[in-house]
């Protein structure tokens, strides 16, 4: 005897189904240029190494901004935090550094992915690194809101704040918020500091960017140098 669902029970079943299946993530390998380059130069350790999306792979004057430390520009555009996962040996690990600093999560909210999916990504690669290397001081930067995605302002906000607390009471890692500055009273961004794509930072929005920083790297470079 076979039993049959009414309609409206199916299509629950269905909707629920789809809300735990996992967003698809975008393919690491579209990445392999990139890796491949990094992998080539000769490896710089023990230094401070910034990766992350393309908010850090077009900063430059990274050197120029702090010319006391000895950092070191591995971030590639676009990427989400899954691909710092996959690629974690190349970027991260050969460098053996004893600061990291991360920016990601904009790419992957981009991607449809769910805020808790960002978080579990994240965090996931933090946690790799921190396996890895258990004395690397972590620097994590807050996801930057953009003209170009104002809509997704709420689910930046959200994932920040998640960050903060995950984040809290772990004595190797380290949330800085530098991206208020981004926007004005009524929490919109301000034009002035991004280029003409309205995505990516001026070098004004760089500048603060640096301003907010180098207090902070100056102190966690200080406790493993």
């Amino acid at each position: 005897m076979r039993f049959l669902l009414p309609a409206s029970s199916l299509l629950a079943f269905l909707v629920s189904t789809s809300l735990l299946a996992d967003t698809p993530r975008p393919k690491p390998e579209r990445f392999a240029k990139e890796i491949a380059a990094f992998a080539q130069k000769e490896a710089e350790k023990g230094g401070i190494v910034f990766t992350g999306s393309s908010s850090i792979r077009r900063w430059t004057t990274l050197k120029e901004d702090f010319p006391d430390l000895p950092v070191l520009n591995r971030g590639f555009g676009g990427s989400v935090a899954n691909d710092l996962s996959v690629h974690a040996d190349t970027v991260v690990f050969r460098h053996e550094p004893k600061v990291l600093v991360v920016y990601t999560g904009s790419n992957d909210l981009n991607a449809k992915l769910s805020v808790q999916e960002a978080l579990d990504d994240y965090t996931k690669f933090l946690n790799l690194v921190h396996e890895r290397l258990p004395k690397t001081r972590v620097v994590v930067c807050s996801v930057k809101i953009s003209i170009k995605r104002v809509t997704q302002i709420p689910q930046v906000k959200e994932l920040n704040q998640k960050l903060v607390e995950w984040t809290q009471g772990k004595d190797w890692v380290r949330y800085v918020e530098s991206s208020g500055y981004l926007a004005d009273a009524q929490g919109q961004p301000i034009r002035s500091y991004y280029v003409d794509d309205l995505l990516h930072l001026s070098p004004s929005g760089y500048a603060k960017w640096t301003e907010i920083l180098k207090p902070v790297l100056a102190e966690e470079w200080a406790k493993v140098k």
